[in-house]
């Protein structure tokens, strides 16, 4: 199964209204590893385009089997 990057949003104006965000990288990323050497540049891109959020944390990894489950 590949990783995917899972990253927590908030707005910049209201930092109590926070998104949770999935991105699958289009490239092969087998490993812990290869996701975190990707997963730097994509969220400075992300970033970028959506000056109103600002990203909180993150982390790579396999789908969560449940919805719900925090990062």
């Amino acid at each position: 199964m590949l990783y995917g990057l899972y990253f927590l949003t908030c707005l910049s104006a209201n930092p109590t209204h926070c998104v949770t965000r999935v991105h699958f990288f289009s490239e092969e990323v087998t490993t812990p590893q290869q996701c975190l050497t990707v997963a730097q540049p994509q969220m400075a891109h992300w970033q970028r385009m959506h000056d109103r959020w600002r990203v909180e944390k993150f982390r790579c990894g396999k789908p969560p089997r449940d919805d719900g489950a925090r990062i």
